[in-house]
Protein backbone atom coordinates (compact mmCIF):
# COMPACT_ATOMS: atom_id res chain seq x y z
CA UNK A 1 0.00 0.00 0.00
CA UNK A 2 1.68 3.42 -0.85
CA UNK A 3 1.32 6.57 1.39
CA UNK A 4 -1.07 8.16 -0.86
CA UNK A 5 -3.45 4.88 -0.67
CA UNK A 6 -3.24 5.06 2.94
CA UNK A 7 -4.17 8.70 3.34
CA UNK A 8 -7.40 8.13 1.15
CA UNK A 9 -8.09 5.00 3.17
CA UNK A 10 -7.72 7.06 6.35
CA UNK A 11 -10.33 10.08 5.14
CA UNK A 12 -12.86 7.52 3.74
CA UNK A 13 -12.58 5.98 7.42
CA UNK A 14 -12.76 9.38 8.91
CA UNK A 15 -15.57 10.01 6.35
CA UNK A 16 -17.31 6.58 7.98
CA UNK A 17 -16.34 5.86 11.06
CA UNK A 18 -15.13 9.37 12.64
CA UNK A 19 -11.81 7.89 12.99
CA UNK A 20 -12.39 5.58 16.23
CA UNK A 21 -9.42 4.11 17.26
CA UNK A 22 -8.97 1.45 20.47
CA UNK A 23 -5.36 2.49 21.83
CA UNK A 24 -4.79 6.15 23.39
CA UNK A 25 -1.87 6.41 20.91
CA UNK A 26 -4.80 6.13 18.19
CA UNK A 27 -6.88 8.68 19.74
CA UNK A 28 -4.05 11.07 19.75
CA UNK A 29 -3.04 10.73 16.27
CA UNK A 30 -6.80 10.58 15.27
CA UNK A 31 -7.89 13.30 17.17
CA UNK A 32 -5.10 15.01 15.38
CA UNK A 33 -5.69 14.19 11.79
CA UNK A 34 -9.59 15.37 12.68
CA UNK A 35 -8.82 18.33 13.87
CA UNK A 36 -6.33 18.62 10.23
CA UNK A 37 -9.14 17.65 8.18
CA UNK A 38 -11.53 19.80 9.42
CA UNK A 39 -9.35 22.67 8.71
CA UNK A 40 -8.51 21.15 4.97
CA UNK A 41 -12.65 20.61 4.66
CA UNK A 42 -13.64 24.08 6.48
CA UNK A 43 -11.37 26.33 4.80
CA UNK A 44 -13.45 26.58 1.18
CA UNK A 45 -16.54 27.20 3.55
CA UNK A 46 -14.49 30.27 5.05
CA UNK A 47 -13.23 31.22 2.08
CA UNK A 48 -17.20 32.03 0.86
CA UNK A 49 -18.25 33.22 4.06
CA UNK A 50 -15.62 36.20 3.69
CA UNK A 51 -16.37 36.14 0.23
CA UNK A 52 -19.97 36.46 1.00
CA UNK A 53 -19.57 39.82 3.55
CA UNK A 54 -16.90 41.30 1.00
CA UNK A 55 -20.01 41.30 -1.42
CA UNK A 56 -22.47 42.42 1.06
CA UNK A 57 -20.72 45.29 2.03
CA UNK A 58 -20.08 46.26 -1.89
CA UNK A 59 -23.92 45.97 -2.00
CA UNK A 60 -24.29 47.68 1.11
CA UNK A 61 -22.22 50.84 -0.01
CA UNK A 62 -23.21 50.46 -4.21
CA UNK A 63 -25.81 52.47 -4.26
CA UNK A 64 -23.31 55.15 -3.70
CA UNK A 65 -20.57 56.78 -1.55
CA UNK A 66 -22.16 58.39 1.83
CA UNK A 67 -25.92 57.33 0.61
CA UNK A 68 -27.34 55.34 3.87
CA UNK A 69 -30.48 53.67 3.24
CA UNK A 70 -33.52 54.36 5.24
CA UNK A 71 -36.51 52.86 3.69
CA UNK A 72 -38.53 51.76 0.49
CA UNK A 73 -42.08 51.52 -0.60
CA UNK A 74 -43.96 49.94 -3.68
CA UNK A 75 -40.24 49.00 -5.36
CA UNK A 76 -39.11 52.69 -4.66
CA UNK A 77 -36.11 53.37 -1.98
CA UNK A 78 -35.36 56.12 0.02
CA UNK A 79 -31.89 57.02 0.87
CA UNK A 80 -29.85 60.11 2.90
CA UNK A 81 -26.77 61.54 1.82
CA UNK A 82 -26.69 63.90 4.83
CA UNK A 83 -29.80 66.34 4.57
CA UNK A 84 -29.87 65.80 1.06
CA UNK A 85 -32.46 62.81 0.38
CA UNK A 86 -31.74 60.24 -2.46
CA UNK A 87 -34.83 58.64 -4.17
CA UNK A 88 -35.13 55.67 -6.77
CA UNK A 89 -37.85 55.17 -7.88
CA UNK A 90 -39.28 52.77 -10.59
CA UNK A 91 -42.73 51.19 -12.54
CA UNK A 92 -44.88 53.60 -14.13
CA UNK A 93 -45.36 56.82 -13.53
CA UNK A 94 -48.50 56.47 -11.05
CA UNK A 95 -46.11 54.29 -9.06
CA UNK A 96 -43.18 56.32 -9.05
CA UNK A 97 -45.35 59.59 -7.46
CA UNK A 98 -46.96 56.92 -4.98
CA UNK A 99 -43.15 56.08 -3.84
CA UNK A 100 -41.89 59.69 -3.97
CA UNK A 101 -45.24 60.58 -1.71
CA UNK A 102 -44.97 58.26 0.96
CA UNK A 103 -41.02 58.07 1.28
CA UNK A 104 -40.82 61.92 1.71
CA UNK A 105 -43.98 61.92 3.37
CA UNK A 106 -42.48 64.45 6.20
CA UNK A 107 -40.61 66.14 4.36
CA UNK A 108 -43.65 67.49 2.18
CA UNK A 109 -45.35 68.47 4.80
CA UNK A 110 -42.94 70.21 6.42
CA UNK A 111 -41.91 71.91 3.21
CA UNK A 112 -45.16 72.82 2.00
CA UNK A 113 -45.75 74.12 5.66
CA UNK A 114 -42.80 75.91 5.98
CA UNK A 115 -42.56 77.30 2.28
CA UNK A 116 -46.44 78.14 1.61
CA UNK A 117 -48.41 78.16 4.83
CA UNK A 118 -45.44 79.86 7.00
CA UNK A 119 -43.56 82.19 4.28
CA UNK A 120 -46.03 83.36 1.04
CA UNK A 121 -49.41 82.98 2.87
CA UNK A 122 -48.46 84.82 6.48
CA UNK A 123 -45.25 86.47 6.02
CA UNK A 124 -45.49 87.36 2.43
CA UNK A 125 -49.45 88.07 2.54
CA UNK A 126 -49.77 86.55 -1.07
CA UNK A 127 -53.79 85.62 -1.19
CA UNK A 128 -53.91 81.87 -1.77
CA UNK A 129 -55.98 82.21 -4.44
CA UNK A 130 -53.35 84.23 -6.37
CA UNK A 131 -51.18 80.88 -5.26
CA UNK A 132 -53.46 78.42 -6.59
CA UNK A 133 -53.62 80.02 -9.79
CA UNK A 134 -50.01 80.38 -10.52
CA UNK A 135 -49.79 76.91 -9.47
CA UNK A 136 -52.54 75.47 -11.68
CA UNK A 137 -50.72 77.80 -14.58
CA UNK A 138 -47.37 75.68 -14.08
CA UNK A 139 -49.13 72.23 -13.89
CA UNK A 140 -52.19 72.21 -15.87
CA UNK A 141 -49.66 72.12 -19.16
CA UNK A 142 -47.88 68.80 -17.73
CA UNK A 143 -46.97 66.27 -20.04
CA UNK A 144 -49.71 63.22 -18.52
CA UNK A 145 -46.63 61.67 -17.30
CA UNK A 146 -45.36 64.30 -15.09
CA UNK A 147 -48.85 64.92 -13.90
CA UNK A 148 -49.29 61.42 -13.24
CA UNK A 149 -46.11 61.27 -11.07
CA UNK A 150 -48.49 64.53 -8.82
CA UNK A 151 -51.46 62.29 -9.12
CA UNK A 152 -49.22 59.15 -7.22
CA UNK A 153 -47.53 61.74 -4.58
CA UNK A 154 -50.87 63.28 -3.84
CA UNK A 155 -52.51 59.96 -3.04
CA UNK A 156 -49.58 58.99 -0.61
CA UNK A 157 -47.95 62.28 0.76
CA UNK A 158 -51.17 63.64 2.85
CA UNK A 159 -51.40 66.62 1.46
CA UNK A 160 -53.91 66.02 -1.51
CA UNK A 161 -53.94 66.89 -4.74
CA UNK A 162 -54.23 70.83 -4.28
CA UNK A 163 -51.62 71.22 -1.88
CA UNK A 164 -49.39 68.76 -4.04
CA UNK A 165 -49.43 71.17 -7.12
CA UNK A 166 -48.65 74.35 -4.92
CA UNK A 167 -45.88 72.58 -3.50
CA UNK A 168 -44.60 71.81 -6.68
CA UNK A 169 -44.69 75.73 -8.05
CA UNK A 170 -42.71 77.33 -5.04
CA UNK A 171 -40.32 78.55 -7.11
CA UNK A 172 -42.70 79.76 -9.68
CA UNK A 173 -44.52 82.30 -6.84
CA UNK A 174 -41.85 85.14 -5.68
CA UNK A 175 -41.15 84.90 -9.48
CA UNK A 176 -44.25 85.84 -11.10
CA UNK A 177 -44.77 87.82 -8.17
CA UNK A 178 -41.68 90.24 -8.74
CA UNK A 179 -39.71 89.13 -6.09
CA UNK A 180 -36.88 87.49 -7.31
CA UNK A 181 -33.57 87.69 -9.53
CA UNK A 182 -31.60 85.03 -11.49
CA UNK A 183 -28.27 84.72 -10.93
CA UNK A 184 -27.29 81.11 -12.00
CA UNK A 185 -23.87 80.42 -12.93
CA UNK A 186 -22.53 77.57 -14.85
CA UNK A 187 -18.74 76.20 -16.01
CA UNK A 188 -17.52 73.36 -18.18
CA UNK A 189 -14.15 72.18 -18.65
CA UNK A 190 -12.74 69.46 -20.65
CA UNK A 191 -9.37 68.84 -22.98
CA UNK A 192 -7.04 71.15 -22.19
CA UNK A 193 -8.20 72.60 -18.54
CA UNK A 194 -8.38 69.25 -17.03
CA UNK A 195 -5.42 67.56 -15.31
CA UNK A 196 -5.87 64.70 -17.83
CA UNK A 197 -9.49 63.12 -16.92
CA UNK A 198 -12.90 63.84 -18.25
CA UNK A 199 -15.41 66.74 -18.32
CA UNK A 200 -16.06 68.59 -14.60
CA UNK A 201 -18.98 70.69 -15.07
CA UNK A 202 -19.86 73.03 -11.84
CA UNK A 203 -23.16 74.80 -11.07
CA UNK A 204 -24.27 77.00 -8.65
CA UNK A 205 -28.19 77.02 -8.21
CA UNK A 206 -28.87 80.53 -6.95
CA UNK A 207 -32.09 82.45 -6.53
CA UNK A 208 -33.83 85.42 -3.77
CA UNK A 209 -32.12 84.38 -0.88
CA UNK A 210 -35.70 83.45 0.69
CA UNK A 211 -34.79 79.90 -0.61
CA UNK A 212 -32.52 79.38 1.91
CA UNK A 213 -34.64 78.34 3.99
CA UNK A 214 -36.01 75.77 2.15
CA UNK A 215 -32.47 74.27 1.18
CA UNK A 216 -32.83 71.33 3.68
CA UNK A 217 -35.48 69.88 1.37
CA UNK A 218 -33.25 69.37 -1.32
CA UNK A 219 -33.78 65.92 -2.77
CA UNK A 220 -31.83 63.60 -5.96
CA UNK A 221 -34.96 61.82 -7.35
CA UNK A 222 -34.09 59.33 -10.36
CA UNK A 223 -36.67 57.83 -12.05
CA UNK A 224 -36.75 54.59 -13.81
CA UNK A 225 -39.87 54.10 -15.77
CA UNK A 226 -40.63 51.29 -17.14
CA UNK A 227 -41.62 52.75 -20.78
CA UNK A 228 -38.25 52.84 -22.16
CA UNK A 229 -37.38 55.83 -21.08
CA UNK A 230 -33.38 56.49 -19.86
CA UNK A 231 -33.26 56.68 -16.64
CA UNK A 232 -32.83 60.33 -14.74
CA UNK A 233 -31.84 62.17 -12.16
CA UNK A 234 -33.31 65.84 -11.29
CA UNK A 235 -32.07 67.91 -8.18
CA UNK A 236 -34.76 69.83 -6.66
CA UNK A 237 -36.79 70.70 -3.97
CA UNK A 238 -39.01 68.40 -2.37
CA UNK A 239 -42.28 67.73 -4.38
CA UNK A 240 -40.88 69.83 -7.52
CA UNK A 241 -41.24 68.02 -10.15
CA UNK A 242 -39.37 69.64 -13.65
CA UNK A 243 -35.75 69.61 -14.14
CA UNK A 244 -33.65 72.55 -13.32
CA UNK A 245 -30.60 70.22 -13.23
CA UNK A 246 -30.03 66.74 -14.07
CA UNK A 247 -28.02 63.92 -15.53
CA UNK A 248 -28.97 60.64 -17.54
CA UNK A 249 -27.81 57.20 -17.10
CA UNK A 250 -25.88 57.82 -21.03
CA UNK A 251 -24.12 60.63 -18.85
CA UNK A 252 -25.92 63.74 -20.18
CA UNK A 253 -26.16 66.66 -17.75
CA UNK A 254 -28.32 69.61 -18.29
CA UNK A 255 -28.61 72.97 -16.29
CA UNK A 256 -30.76 75.96 -16.93
CA UNK A 257 -29.85 79.59 -16.06
CA UNK A 258 -32.32 82.18 -15.91
CA UNK A 259 -32.29 84.64 -19.03
CA UNK A 260 -31.67 88.85 -18.86
CA UNK A 261 -35.35 88.44 -18.66
CA UNK A 262 -38.44 87.08 -17.44
CA UNK A 263 -40.78 87.10 -20.55
CA UNK A 264 -43.19 84.75 -20.10
CA UNK A 265 -45.46 82.52 -22.72
CA UNK A 266 -48.30 80.83 -20.90
CA UNK A 267 -49.47 78.76 -24.35
CA UNK A 268 -46.43 76.61 -23.81
CA UNK A 269 -44.82 74.09 -22.41
CA UNK A 270 -42.43 74.77 -19.49
CA UNK A 271 -38.76 74.51 -20.34
CA UNK A 272 -38.50 72.41 -17.33
CA UNK A 273 -40.85 69.58 -18.18
CA UNK A 274 -39.01 69.65 -21.53
CA UNK A 275 -35.79 69.31 -20.02
CA UNK A 276 -36.88 66.04 -17.70
CA UNK A 277 -38.29 64.88 -21.08
CA UNK A 278 -34.55 65.66 -22.80
CA UNK A 279 -32.95 63.64 -20.31
CA UNK A 280 -35.18 60.82 -20.62
CA UNK A 281 -35.16 60.48 -24.51
CA UNK A 282 -31.56 61.14 -25.69
CA UNK A 283 -28.40 60.03 -25.29
CA UNK A 284 -26.34 62.29 -27.16
CA UNK A 285 -25.50 65.85 -27.45
CA UNK A 286 -26.90 65.75 -31.40
CA UNK A 287 -30.00 64.49 -30.58
CA UNK A 288 -30.32 67.02 -27.84
CA UNK A 289 -29.27 69.83 -30.47
CA UNK A 290 -31.82 68.59 -32.72
CA UNK A 291 -34.36 69.13 -30.23
CA UNK A 292 -33.02 71.99 -29.18
CA UNK A 293 -33.48 73.56 -32.49
CA UNK A 294 -36.51 72.05 -32.43
CA UNK A 295 -38.35 73.91 -29.38
CA UNK A 296 -39.72 77.16 -28.40
CA UNK A 297 -39.03 77.80 -24.58
CA UNK A 298 -41.83 79.57 -22.64
CA UNK A 299 -39.14 81.72 -20.75
CA UNK A 300 -36.43 83.38 -21.68
CA UNK A 301 -33.27 80.70 -20.77
CA UNK A 302 -29.57 79.56 -20.96
CA UNK A 303 -29.20 76.09 -20.80
CA UNK A 304 -26.08 74.50 -20.14
CA UNK A 305 -25.72 70.71 -21.62
CA UNK A 306 -22.80 68.43 -21.46
CA UNK A 307 -21.64 64.84 -21.99
CA UNK A 308 -18.55 63.02 -20.84
CA UNK A 309 -16.11 64.79 -23.84
CA UNK A 310 -17.47 68.72 -24.42
CA UNK A 311 -20.59 71.45 -23.27
CA UNK A 312 -22.25 73.45 -25.28
CA UNK A 313 -24.40 76.72 -23.52
CA UNK A 314 -28.24 77.31 -25.54
CA UNK A 315 -29.50 80.88 -25.40
CA UNK A 316 -33.37 81.31 -25.63
CA UNK A 317 -35.53 84.03 -26.24
CA UNK A 318 -39.49 83.72 -26.53
CA UNK A 319 -38.76 83.42 -30.39
CA UNK A 320 -35.24 81.74 -31.13
CA UNK A 321 -33.05 79.37 -29.32
CA UNK A 322 -29.12 79.82 -30.36
CA UNK A 323 -26.67 77.57 -29.86
CA UNK A 324 -23.13 79.31 -28.08
CA UNK A 325 -19.35 77.66 -28.13
CA UNK A 326 -17.57 80.72 -28.62
CA UNK A 327 -14.86 80.00 -25.76
CA UNK A 328 -11.66 78.18 -26.96
CA UNK A 329 -11.78 74.88 -26.97
CA UNK A 330 -11.90 73.21 -23.54
CA UNK A 331 -14.15 75.63 -21.62
CA UNK A 332 -17.23 77.52 -21.71
CA UNK A 333 -19.30 79.26 -18.90
CA UNK A 334 -22.35 81.09 -18.81
CA UNK A 335 -24.53 83.34 -16.09
CA UNK A 336 -27.73 85.02 -16.58
CA UNK A 337 -27.16 87.55 -19.64
CA UNK A 338 -26.35 86.42 -23.86
CA UNK A 339 -22.84 85.93 -25.24
CA UNK A 340 -23.91 84.86 -28.53
CA UNK A 341 -22.56 87.84 -30.98
CA UNK A 342 -25.95 87.88 -33.41
CA UNK A 343 -28.42 88.75 -30.56
CA UNK A 344 -27.33 92.24 -30.71
CA UNK A 345 -28.82 92.75 -26.69
CA UNK A 346 -27.10 95.70 -24.36
CA UNK A 347 -26.20 93.77 -21.33
CA UNK A 348 -26.21 96.28 -17.97
CA UNK A 349 -23.70 95.14 -15.14
CA UNK A 350 -25.46 96.07 -11.70
CA UNK A 351 -26.37 94.46 -8.61
CA UNK A 352 -29.95 94.43 -10.25
CA UNK A 353 -29.12 92.26 -12.26
CA UNK A 354 -26.98 90.13 -10.39
CA UNK A 355 -23.29 91.27 -11.95
CA UNK A 356 -23.86 88.94 -14.36
CA UNK A 357 -21.05 90.08 -16.90
CA UNK A 358 -18.69 90.34 -13.94
CA UNK A 359 -19.77 86.63 -12.23
CA UNK A 360 -18.70 85.12 -15.59
CA UNK A 361 -15.33 86.77 -16.39
CA UNK A 362 -14.37 85.50 -13.33
CA UNK A 363 -15.64 81.90 -13.65
CA UNK A 364 -13.74 82.55 -17.17
CA UNK A 365 -10.81 83.90 -15.40
CA UNK A 366 -10.24 81.08 -12.94
CA UNK A 367 -10.41 78.98 -15.76
CA UNK A 368 -7.52 79.93 -17.09
CA UNK A 369 -5.87 80.21 -13.36
CA UNK A 370 -6.10 76.51 -12.60
CA UNK A 371 -5.93 75.67 -16.87
CA UNK A 372 -4.35 71.88 -16.79
CA UNK A 373 -5.57 71.47 -13.10
CA UNK A 374 -9.49 70.70 -13.32
CA UNK A 375 -10.51 67.92 -11.27
CA UNK A 376 -13.63 67.96 -8.99
CA UNK A 377 -11.61 68.90 -6.27
CA UNK A 378 -10.37 71.91 -8.36
CA UNK A 379 -13.62 72.67 -8.91
CA UNK A 380 -14.79 72.84 -5.79
CA UNK A 381 -12.69 75.93 -4.82
CA UNK A 382 -13.91 77.53 -7.79
CA UNK A 383 -17.59 77.17 -6.89
CA UNK A 384 -16.22 77.58 -3.15
CA UNK A 385 -15.27 81.30 -4.46
CA UNK A 386 -17.47 83.96 -4.09
CA UNK A 387 -18.11 87.28 -6.19
CA UNK A 388 -15.85 89.65 -3.74
CA UNK A 389 -13.23 86.72 -4.08
CA UNK A 390 -13.04 86.60 -7.94
CA UNK A 391 -15.98 84.04 -8.06
CA UNK A 392 -19.60 83.39 -8.57
CA UNK A 393 -20.82 82.44 -5.38
CA UNK A 394 -23.19 84.99 -3.60
CA UNK A 395 -25.74 85.36 -0.83
CA UNK A 396 -28.02 83.81 -2.95
CA UNK A 397 -26.47 80.46 -3.91
CA UNK A 398 -28.96 78.07 -2.51
CA UNK A 399 -26.85 74.64 -3.92
CA UNK A 400 -24.10 73.76 -6.07
CA UNK A 401 -23.56 70.70 -8.10
CA UNK A 402 -20.36 69.53 -9.83
CA UNK A 403 -20.68 66.53 -12.44
CA UNK A 404 -18.72 64.18 -14.01
CA UNK A 405 -20.80 62.85 -16.83
CA UNK A 406 -17.53 59.97 -17.83
CA UNK A 407 -18.17 58.27 -14.02
CA UNK A 408 -21.98 59.07 -13.74
CA UNK A 409 -20.81 61.10 -10.52
CA UNK A 410 -22.46 64.44 -8.77
CA UNK A 411 -21.16 66.41 -5.63
CA UNK A 412 -23.66 68.37 -4.46
CA UNK A 413 -23.03 71.36 -1.21
CA UNK A 414 -25.62 73.46 0.62
CA UNK A 415 -24.05 75.98 1.82
CA UNK A 416 -24.04 76.44 5.58
CA UNK A 417 -25.96 73.51 5.89
CA UNK A 418 -23.67 70.73 4.10
CA UNK A 419 -20.33 70.65 2.56
CA UNK A 420 -19.86 68.92 -0.97
CA UNK A 421 -21.04 65.22 -0.68
CA UNK A 422 -20.85 62.28 -3.22
CA UNK A 423 -23.76 60.45 -4.92
CA UNK A 424 -22.60 58.09 -7.42
CA UNK A 425 -25.72 58.16 -9.81
CA UNK A 426 -24.09 54.66 -12.06
CA UNK A 427 -25.82 52.24 -9.08
CA UNK A 428 -28.87 54.08 -8.52
CA UNK A 429 -29.39 53.99 -12.56
CA UNK A 430 -29.10 50.65 -12.63
CA UNK A 431 -32.26 48.20 -13.15
CA UNK A 432 -33.21 46.43 -9.92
Amino acid sequence: MTHGEFQLIYVVHYNSAGFRRQDKKGEEETGQMRRTWLKILLAPLFILLAVGFLQAGETADSKGEGLKYSAEFEGGKLYRAGLVSVLELTGNYRQMGRQYGILLKNELRDLYNVAVEAFFIKKQGIAREKLDTIAKAVFDPYPRRYKEIIYGMAETSGLGLDKQVLLNAIEWFPKIGNLWYGRCSGIAVWGPYTSGGSLVFGRNNDDAPLYKDFARFMVVSVFKPHDGSLPAAIINYAGAIYNPTGMNSEGLFVEMNAGPWMGFSLDRISIFTTLFSFLQDYSSLPELDRAFKSTLTNISAIVNVADRERAYSYESSLYDTRRVDLEQDGILAATNHFVGPTWNIAQVDDRMGGWTMKRRSNLLSLGENYKGTFSPRVMMKVLDTTIDQGGSTHEGTIYQVIAVPAQLKLWIKVPDLQDWTTIRLGPLFKKN
